[in-house]
């Protein structure tokens, strides 16, 4: 009865909206393929409502509501033979089900882990992403509200696998930070997190629009210059960009349009006989396959324009050459960012980088790009976080270097 009432309460908090999520409450996570029947099993008893129903049980749209909980004695249920821990709940939409497993914030990161950053890495850069995963997981609790669930288990959320890919080593990490998380005056900090930034970070409204984020800024990242997929390359045929953006008829050409100020597209086209078609570089990564076209910092060869130095500014420290110090900004004293600075020529935007690769790119039967970094570019670079971690930074250093001003608790 007591996990009916909770699930209830859940429901009612996703109906009805509310500011506060306790960190002992659990979350609710939609897993696996949605299907017409799912096969629930354990070691133990499996229970449905508190009432034992053997140790599987086969759910169908015909014999489940959405207010059956099925919990289980030895603290874990399988869903189609991988296992969870928690309970599991399903979400009903004509005769297909989908599987929400409820689980313990701190278990769920257990099996977020090992898929996001491996088992091996440096403790320190897995005690950065038990902390960043955390406080995505409480800021993040209403993405998926109005389905019935709070996150999934695909990079549209977190990659979560539940217990069959815990390990010791994240366990560990997992542990040595339990409860641990970021905040923002008084906010849980929206920890978005990329594979490696590829030598800068990039700021949040470059990416998605909207308002700018005093935490999720534009940073010069040494520690990505050198790491696993800093660069990258990719050849895209003629014929799979004909047939991603079929009105422009036969593809003759990219051309950037915008770039932000650390060189990513912002605003591109895809020219061809018939027409062109304009969108952000991240639409066109996500036709062309985000695996595929790393990053949207890319063109065919470099650009020949220098790169404007770094400008001297005044810092908490006195005047300095801008790197990502505390600086004197039209916002007052905080860290460098894209605030307008006050330097000896006047006041100006502090990161005025030059685009690093061309913006008109030919395609003949196929077009070979050449890129740097992996991911969006906002905020935590994961690969970055391991080589300072090998440097020797604690997770603390690391999670204040990649989220400026935000305050661990």
């Amino acid at each position: 009865m007591k996990k009916i009432v909770s699930l209830l309460a859940f429901v009612a908090i996703l109906v009805l909206g509310a500011p506060v999520f306790a960190q002992s409450e659990p979350i609710h996570v939609k897993v696996g393929p949605t299907s017409s029947s799912i096969t629930l099993s354990t070691e133990g008893s499996l229970m449905k409502n508190g009432s034992p129903v053997g140790s599987s049980f086969n759910a169908t749209a015909s014999n489940v509501s959405e207010s059956d909980v099925f919990s289980s004695s030895a603290g874990y249920i399988a869903i189609g033979g991988k296992p969870y821990r928690g309970s599991v709940r399903f979400i009903i939409s004509g005769n297909q089900l989908k599987s929400v497993n409820i689980v313990d914030v701190d278990d769920y990161i257990r099996g977020v882990l090992p898929k996001e950053i491996g088992t091996t890495t440096p403790m320190e850069a897995l005690k950065v992403q038990a902390v960043v995963s955390r406080s995505f997981a409480y800021a993040n609790r209403n993405k998926f509200a109005k389905y019935g669930y709070n996150l999934d288990d695909s990079s549209a959320s977190q990659a979560y696998a539940g217990m069959s890919v815990e390990s010791p080593m994240t366990d560990r990490a997992v542990e040595e930070t339990r409860g641990q998380i970021l905040y923002y005056k008084g906010e849980v900090a929206n920890t978005i997190f990329n594979a490696t930034s590829g030598g800068e970070t990039e700021a949040i409204e470059e990416v998605w629009g909207g308002n700018p984020s005093p935490y999720l800024i534009a940073l010069k990242d040494p520690y990505s210059l050198n790491t696993r997929h800093a660069t990258w390359q990719a050849i895209l045929a003629s014929a799979d960009i004909r047939k991603a953006f079929p009105s422009v008829g036969q593809p003759t050409a990219l051309e950037v349009l915008e770039r932000s100020s650390t060189g990513r597209i912002k605003s591109m086209a895809v020219v061809g006989t018939s027409g062109r078609e304009v969108m952000t570089g991240n639409q066109f990564r996500m036709k062309m396959g985000s695996i595929k076209v790393k990053s949207t910092n890319f063109g065919t060869e470099a650009d020949a324009r220098p790169v404007q130095a770094p400008m001297a500014v005044m810092t908490a420290m006195g005047i300095r050459p801008y790197a990502n110090d505390r600086i004197i900004s039209a916002g007052g004293i905080r860290t460098g960012s894209v605030d307008a600075v006050i330097r000896a020529q006047g006041i100006e935007k502090a990161n005025a980088q030059k685009a690093t690769y061309n913006d008109t790119m030919p395609i003949g039967d196929s077009i070979t790009l050449k890129g740097t970094g992996y991911g969006h570019g906002v905020g935590l670079s994961q690969y970055g976080a391991i080589e300072m971690a090998k440097a020797g930074k604690d997770y603390k250093a690391i999670l204040s270097f990649y989220y400026p001003g935000t305050e661990l608790r």
